[in-house]
């Protein structure tokens, strides 16, 4: 039997090691121990100018200097051969480190469990299990621990067996405990408040109850009865309430549960909590299934009793509104993806199977289609770029029928949050240096994410050192088996094959160094590699005499260490797990200084700007040519500046698509979506129309050609015996009927129309209407007189700016010859003959 460990970032400080057997995997994967210099494309090299031969010197210097290697600082063997384990930093300005490992039953119920702790970084661990409950002799059972947002040195465990809270407040130097009060309950989950240290939600699915503690779980107050799962309670997030202290609940009718009704009702409490503050959130959502919240959102599911399946809103807690969704299709599920820049990101299970991505306004009710048949199974296969805004890399289903189920994968990459997806282009050279015949759209590179049938790295970024993404990959018309390991150094815009083979990375000093190790998909290893220029060319480092299983490539969230923890199994004798400490901070000779570092411009192949989402960022990056130290306490310095608009900061308002498969060209009116004509209103005599464009969620250009995108002020013509008419859309410029006039909201009047945009979503403007050919017409006949009343001006100007030349030329000249004849001087001019003019020497008057 063979060994996996599936490694997840659960939270701040937190990761979660999972053991699963699996049959031995077919052979034939050999070990790579060779090093090679990693082949520049041409592409990247251009960037690379930038630095200059002074740097490259500088590199060479610094590598001659530091021959040292990294050194292997521990390395430690959990003796009980439990096959999960969970992993907690302390945070910065610490060194310990947790690390609780346990077996479960087919139930996920906690069968036995160990509690360790590392006050050195890993290089040594000492059982702590007698140090919470010496009062006990038997060990004691914990399903998890829970970790204060505000002061990771807090740590929460709970026992159901003796039914009490063991807690420490200063990393496990001391630790306390209180018995449940009341002692009935049996909570099995629990919830920090992320304001208040010592405040604490807990679920009991015994009695289906929850309770709140204000005291560190000295004692328990029930809230709310007839809550039935764990995931149906949250606090609210910072930002968002007051004062901190609003609880947000689902609650379920006992008869209607009864009835088999499994619909609930959402509920709020305050401070100090109790049914005298409790209330129902928003009385018109009524009965639903689930509810979740995110930042300014609130989302709940609603399925009505013709099976019809909805998506509710809440905007900043407000009221709920039914998300508009444009698709000809029924909903079945939703997922919330995430929320970026101000925009939510839901992915829709529609009858059939397959899933669309669709992006919202900022209010989150209006939305749009993004990305269809995205790869969803048991994960989702949509990861967003830290580090680089408006990134995110996807995998989509190429499919010529309703199934998904056989289809072939491709992977594509977005620049301006989902508002355009294209190919991911391939690298010029291999991993050996020799030419790749791989050109789009034919050929791209493909991504393993996380629904591949490995369990690999997925698609790795991090805030701490922008531009750089790594990947699993294959080169061809769709993803295939036997991935190599990719990078990006230009924030997804260029990759380049950096080795062979299936590894386990991850990057220490603020992207400094990137570790790498053969994972379990390989052979076992004895050896890592190292980069210390982005992978450009890699090191080799033994760091265990003993070959190795790795598993996971671990180290502090934050990345800002030199340390990194190897954890897997050794390849003979037990299955206990093993973990190696590797500290790198001997490969440094120096610290960096202010010339060791660049200026890097996030950019956009498709622009003609260094600008993306409406803004220029220039964010400090140190030489790729330089190996120094940037150290735990560096501080990346990053500035703005605002950009004008153009057609790349706008997408397709609510109502609006693009036509085709792959969703380019112009936004034009959507024909599952029916606008209103707000004409139709009795009254009405303007109303604001939209150009068939918004500008996308989170972009912050200003003017430029932001006045031929935005809505417009237009009037409604037609007299009151007139019907309605409802225009077909013909072109993007417009949303008036066809007998409406309209003006610009903006102060200048636009000189041309929009030919293309960037995006795929938007928010409507106030009842949209629809696009009228009519009235694009005279705007275009309007715009024609603008330009040619302008050239008419330009040759005025140019005929009234000769005549004042030539005016001043005139009167001078006539000036110079009044001089003349008052001093009597014409009087030899007269008088000059010819051959006194072959002697101008003698003239004193010629000039």
């Amino acid at each position: 039997m063979f060994s996996v460990l599936v490694l997840t970032v659960i939270g701040s400080g937190l990761a979660l090691a999972k053991i699963e057997r699996l049959q031995d995997r077919a052979p034939g994967i050999a070990e790579l121990t060779w090093e090679h210099p990693h082949a520049v494309g041409d592409r990247y090299f251009t960037q690379e100018k930038l630095l200059s031969s002074l740097h490259e010197k500088q590199g060479q210097r610094d590598r001659r200097q530091s021959s040292s290697q990294p050194q292997q600082s521990g390395k430690f063997e959990f003796l009980d051969g439990y096959h999960y384990g969970l992993i907690h930093y302390s945070g910065s300005e610490s060194e310990v480190i947790f690390v609780l490992t346990f077996n479960t039953d087919r139930y996920g119920y906690p069968t036995a469990t160990n509690l360790y702790k590392s006050a050195d970084y890993g290089r040594s661990f000492e059982n702590i299990e007698a140090q919470l409950n010496p009062e006990e002799p038997d060990p004691l059972l914990w399903r998890s621990f829970y970790v204060s947002p505000g002061n990771l040195n807090m740590l929460v465990f709970a026992s159901f067996e003796t039914s009490r809270i063991y807690y420490t407040l200063n990393e496990g130097q001391l630790w306390d405990h209180h018995d449940f009060d009341p002692p009935t309950i049996n909570p099995r989950s629990m919830k920090f408040s992320p304001t208040e240290d010592n405040w604490i939600l807990a679920h009991d699915p015994t009695n289906e109850r929850i309770y709140v503690s204000t005291n560190l779980g000295q004692s328990w107050k029930m809230i709310a009865e007839n809550v039935d799962q764990s995931s149906d309670y949250q606090w609210d997030e910072p930002g968002w309430d007051s004062d901190g202290s609003v609880i947000y609940f689902n609650q379920f009718d006992p008869e209607d549960r009864d009835r088999g009704n499994y619909t609930v009702s959402l509920f709020t409490q305050r401070y100090p909590f109790g049914a005298e503050t409790q209330q129902e959130f928003d009385p018109n959502l009524g009965r639903h299934e689930d509810f979740f919240l995110l930042g300014p959102y609130i989302f709940a599911q609603k399925t009505e009793d013709n099976d019809d399946t909805h998506l509710l809103v809440s905007y900043n807690r407000q009221p709920f509104q039914a998300a508009q969704i444009p698709t000809p299709y029924d909903h079945r599920s939703y997922i919330v993806s995430h929320i970026e820049e101000r925009q939510a990101l839901v992915i829709v299970q529609h009858e059939g199977g397959f899933y669309n991505l669709y992006l919202s306004e900022e209010t989150g009710v209006y939305f749009s289609l993004s990305l269809r048949d995205l790869v969803v199974d048991y994960a989702i296969d949509l990861e967003r770029i830290d580090g680089v805004n408006g990134t995110m890399i996807a995998n989509q289903y190429v499919r010529d029928t309703p199934d998904v189920t056989d289809a072939p994968i491709r992977t594509l990459l977005t620049l301006d949050n989902g508002g355009n997806w294209e190919l991911i282009h391939p690298p010029d050279l291999d991993v050996y240096g020799n030419p790749v015949n791989c050109e789009p759209p034919l050929c791209s590179l493909h991504f393993d994410m996380d629904t591949s049938a490995y369990a690999r790295l997925g698609v790795f970024s991090t805030e701490s050192a922008p531009g750089i993404i790594i990947a699993h990959g294959t080169l061809g018309d769709t993803l295939s088996s036997n991935p190599d390991l990719y990078i990006s150094r230009d924030g997804g815009v260029t990759w380049h094959e950096t080795l062979s083979g299936s590894y386990g990375a991850n990057v220490l000093d603020h992207g400094g160094i990137i570790v790498a190790v053969n994972d379990y998909h390989q052979v076992s290893s004895t050896v890592l590699k190292y980069s210390c220029n982005e992978g450009l060319s890699w090191n080799s480092f033994t760091f265990t005499d003993s070959a190795m299983v790795i598993y996971g490539v671990i180290t502090e969230p934050g990345e800002h260490t030199t340390n990194v923890s190897l954890y897997g199994i050794e390849s003979s004798g037990s299955r206990n797990w093993v973990v190696v400490t590797v500290d790198f901070d001997p490969i440094f000779s120096r610290d960096c200084g202010d010339d060791d570092y660049y200026d890097w411009l996030p950019w956009d192949d498709r622009s003609d700007t260094d600008c993306i989402l409406g803004s220029s960022i220039v964010i400090e990056r140190r030489n790729i040519t330089t190996c120094c130290r940037n150290g735990r306490d560096y501080v990346r310095e990053t500035q703005y500046s605002i950009c004008e608009c153009n057609e790349e900061d706008f997408e397709c308002d609510y109502g609006y698509a693009k036509p085709g498969e792959d969703l380019s060209g112009l936004c034009v009116k959507d024909p599952d979506v029916e606008l209103e004509d707000p004409c139709d209103n009795e009254g009405t005599t303007t109303y604001i129309a939209s150009t068939g464009y918004r500008k996308i969620a989170g972009d912050v250009c200003q003017g430029g050609d932001e006045r031929l995108y935005a809505p417009y002020e237009a009037e409604c013509c037609r007299t009151p015996t007139e019907p309605p008419t409802t225009a077909t859309n013909t072109a993007p410029t417009t949303t008036t009927s066809s007998s409406t006039s309209s003006k610009w909201l903006s102060s200048e009047t636009p000189t041309t129309t929009p030919t293309s945009s960037s995006g795929a979503n938007s928010s409507p403007s106030s009842n949209a209407p629809q696009t009228s050919s009519n009235t694009n017409d005279e705007r275009n006949k309007v715009v024609l007189m603008e330009v040619l009343v302008g050239v008419v001006a330009l040759i005025a100007v140019m005929f009234v700016i000769i005549i004042v030349i030539l005016f001043l030329k005139y009167f001078g000249l006539k000036k110079r010859n009044n001089q003349l004849l008052s001093s009597g001087q014409h009087r030899f001019r007269t008088e000059v003959n010819m051959s006194a003019a072959e002697s101008d020497d003698d003239d004193p008057l010629l000039p």
